[in-house]
């Protein structure tokens, strides 16, 4: 741990696995590095990480997922996807979180618990890491008191994504711009996304870039390469038909920005896919 870093756990709990899921572990966390950013994990276990008052940061996952976090922002961690998450350049660091597993928790992907979208913006109107602490406090030292901690879960999962249905939240036009741009050929151009979004192109560039990180035309890039690396799997799919699909010029220019984005050719990420399969 380095000089100046604090890592504080608020409690251990007991793994008692009950019918409706288990509560594993969680705490707070202030001036770690996250995940780091040199390989994603993927960590095995659901998830709710909450950026405190002051905390920022940023978050990615191998969907093509790449945004800035700040106080208020909820990182649904999913156990099979791969991600990372932690504070960059200037950033501090600091999180609320509660780790569980069960079938139950997986009754959720089919209500609004989806990788699609990994990071929530919860409205102010509610003292959320207040709900945190409270279950993170619950004691857990027999099935009875399990089966407690993991209904609690489930109702602050439930209110969470209540919250996010009925609030106007100032990111739907982010998440839209983000759909919009990650669609392959066909899909509108930057300048027809800012007209939806009722901004004009400059405005909206420079919005989109201080929410994201990145302008535009590098995030549609950036996540038709990340599609790119999923077509690969399919040996029926040549270079030429993705980079048709994708809308890049041809198999040539498609190949270069896939090196550059991965370090590695779309050959060799082919044979992953292949050496993968195999193992299975």
């Amino acid at each position: 741990m380095e000089r100046g870093e604090k890592r504080e756990r608020i409690v251990s709990i007991a793994e008692l696995p009950t019918p409706i899921g288990m509560m594993r572990y969680g705490g707070r966390l202030q001036g770690t590095r996250g995940t780091g950013f040199n390989t994603y994990r993927t960590y095995g276990l659901f998830a709710l990480v909450l950026i405190l008052e002051g905390g920022t940061g940023r978050y990615r996952d191998t969907l093509g997922h790449d945004r800035r976090l700040s106080a208020g922002d909820l990182i649904v961690v999913f156990p099979d996807l791969p991600h990372q998450y932690g504070p960059e350049g200037n950033d501090v660091w600091d999180e609320v979180h509660i780790s569980f597993d069960g079938a139950a928790f997986d009754g959720w992907r089919a209500h609004g618990l989806d990788p699609a979208n990994p990071v929530w913006s919860l409205p102010d109107d509610e003292d959320w890491p207040e709900r945190f602490y409270e279950i993170l406090q619950m004691p857990v030292t027999n099935r009875s008191d399990a089966s407690a901690a993991a209904g609690a879960i489930h109702r602050l999962i439930a209110d969470v994504l209540a919250a996010k249905a009925t609030s106007s939240s100032s990111h739907d036009w982010l998440e839209n711009a983000c759909q919009a741009l990650s669609g392959g050929t066909g899909a509108p151009s930057v300048q027809e996304i800012a007209q939806n979004a009722r901004l004009g192109y400059e405005t909206f560039r420079k919005t989109f870039k201080a929410a994201t990180g990145e302008s535009p035309a590098r995030y549609r890039r950036r996540m038709r390469l990340a599609q790119a690396a999923l077509m690969l799997r399919r040996a029926d799919l040549s270079l030429d038909m993705i980079a048709g699909a994708l809308d890049f010029c041809d198999a040539f220019h498609l190949s270069k920005a896939f090196k550059l984005q991965y370090g590695m050719s779309p050959a060799e990420q082919r044979k992953r896919w292949q050496d993968n399969d195999l193992r299975k």
